[in-house]
């Protein structure tokens, strides 16, 4: 059995970045035999329902054949899979690598030879706010979290500049920022100069997802010791990783961005060969992409799994999230279940 079906996942709040603001994602949940996975389907992105469904069907034969074979083949599958949207591939790559863990009865972590004590601490993001009042109201409940991240690329430098030092006012714990490209060269220049006293543990994507060359030239105009630097959205695929090498401190990878378990796996493990550090990230996804994401977590540095968490309701249960640590399920393949 295939199938491709709608996966509308409401937001507890608007979640505002520096593409714009959300109060629901439209996501699609893709069904191979008995396992699941999940494209990521955000409006910034190009990808809609109807590309992940057309790919998902002109692959059905290979699919079918795939769930006949004992054992799964999974590999070759995954390498015979023609290029396409990569939130769709992502979902096909997660459902297979279930379908993969149920027939031989462990948690992908397992199969992996990972261990789940050594998953770092996720972050929790905060959208960008309205203002410092509704900043403080948005960090009240959660001062006792080990990570936050801050999302700026307000439009205006000056307002972000404050946020994060409103932020550090209050919260002692470790602190990030992401501006998802909402800053010029010129801006992020003045605004990582500026933040070199707050005691962040990275920027991430400063600026646009253009040329990746121009983050080798936003290196030689900012201090030399400046707060490291995070590639996110400049970095879909491997020839990325070795575009950004010495200009970058890390890269954050995500299956949606990248195309699945798989290659994220081959992107990891070639961030390392080039010294970087390395993230898993999220978009607001349920629990299906999230808990595939975290059978990955033990080979990282950085998580930011929390997608989960900014959902009225996750219709799938997977990774327990507890302040930022992460608990891995222990049911076979990916371990999430419909959510009752």
């Amino acid at each position: 059995m295939i199938r491709v079906t709608p996966l509308p996942l409401d937001l507890k709040h608007a979640f505002r970045i520096a593409h714009g603001t959300s109060t629901i994602r439209n996501n699609a949940l893709v069904e191979i035999g008995t396992g699941v996975g999940e494209a990521a389907l955000p409006p910034y992105y190009p990808t809609t329902f109807a590309d992940v469904k057309e790919y998902v069907e002109s692959v059905s034969d290979l699919l079918e054949s795939a769930l006949r074979s004992n054992p799964l083949d999974l590999v070759s599958v995954i390498n015979q899979l023609p290029p396409g949207p990569t939130p769709a591939i992502a979902a096909i790559d997660m459902a297979l690598h279930d379908v993969w863990g149920q027939h031989l009865g462990h948690p992908l972590y397992r199969l992996f030879g990972l261990n789940p004590k050594h998953i770092p601490a996720s972050s929790y993001a905060l959208p960008i706010p309205l203002s410092l009042t509704e900043l403080d109201e948005h960090l009240a409940p959660i001062l006792h979290f080990p990570f936050l991240k801050l999302k700026l690329g307000s439009g205006d430098v000056e307002f972000d500049l404050a946020i994060v030092r409103r932020t550090r006012e209050q919260y002692r714990g470790h602190l990030c920022v992401d501006v998802n490209g909402g800053w010029t060269i010129d801006k992020a220049v003045e605004a990582i100069t500026a933040l070199s006293d707050v005691d962040l543990v990275f920027i991430e994507q400063p600026i646009r997802p253009v040329e990746n060359d121009e983050w080798h030239l936003l290196k030689r105009l900012i201090p030399k010791n400046r707060i490291p630097l995070i590639a996110d959205e400049s970095v879909q695929g491997p020839a990325d990783i070795i575009e950004l090498a010495g200009a970058v401190s890390g890269v954050n990878i995500k299956l949606a961005k990248c195309g699945g378990i798989r290659q994220a796996q081959r992107m990891i493990h070639l961030a390392r060969s080039l010294d970087m550090s390395v993230m898993l990230g999220c978009m607001i996804e349920s629990s299906i992409a999230l808990t595939a994401a975290a059978h990955l977590g033990a080979l990282v540095d950085f998580l930011d799994l929390d997608g989960q968490l900014h959902l009225s309701k996750d219709p799938f249960t997977g990774l327990h999230f507890d302040a930022g640590i992460i608990e891995l399920p222990t049911l076979a393949g990916l371990g999430v279940k419909k959510a009752t």
